[in-house]
């Protein structure tokens, strides 16, 4: 005789952030680079160089460091948990943000660390060829019927931008990339 014993509703509960995750996170510290992290979502991706992949970096796991945002290209010492959703950090214990990206235009000198060969950004119009918000990335086809450009949803936050909708026109600031032009700011 078999039974199929299965939970009901009422006795599965959610829990919080901090009960399911943070006690579990007891062991060894690893150093990874921050992807994304959109602050006005409470959420991003860090990258862990062990072949693993990618692992889900939460606001939580930030604000023990009494900090609510993680910069593009920051280095990060943190503690890793695997969840049913897949990797999550646990407890970030150092945020050093002097390796954060950061755009040629804002830097003293002009210099971009990591540029490749980037020119100085161009003010270009276009209208949205596509955006998906759940894998956080996009293509704006701009007026100058050159290559599309990549938009990622990090630089939207920062512009006062919730969303992108396919067809809408938007004005940005572009970069030549090895892989191709990407836009660094967008506007209406």
């Amino acid at each position: 005789m078999m039974i199929d014993v299965k939970p009901s509703v009422a006795d599965v509960t959610e829990v919080s952030y901090d009960e399911a995750i943070a006690p579990a996170a007891a062991g060894d510290s690893v150093v990874a680079v921050v992807k994304w992290f959109r602050a006005d979502k409470g959420y991003g991706f860090i990258g862990v160089d062990d072949g693993r992949g990618d692992a889900f970096l939460h606001i939580k796991a930030l604000r023990s460091l009494g900090v609510d945002t993680a910069p593009m290209g920051a280095t990060v010492r943190v503690q890793l948990v695997d969840s049913p959703r897949g990797r999550q950090v646990a407890r970030v214990l150092e945020l050093d943000s002097s390796s954060a990206l950061t755009p040629a235009w804002r830097q003293p000198d002009g210099a971009s660390r990591g540029s490749q060969g980037r020119d100085c950004p161009v003010e270009l119009t276009g209208k949205v060829k596509w955006f998906d918000e759940v894998r956080g990335f996009g293509f704006v086809l701009g007026d100058d019927f050159g290559r599309d450009v990549f938009v990622h949803c990090s630089i939207l936050g920062r512009t006062g931008i919730d969303r992108l909708e396919e067809g809408q026109t938007v004005t940005m600031q572009v970069i030549e990339t090895v892989k191709g032009r990407q836009a660094v700011e967008i506007s209406r």
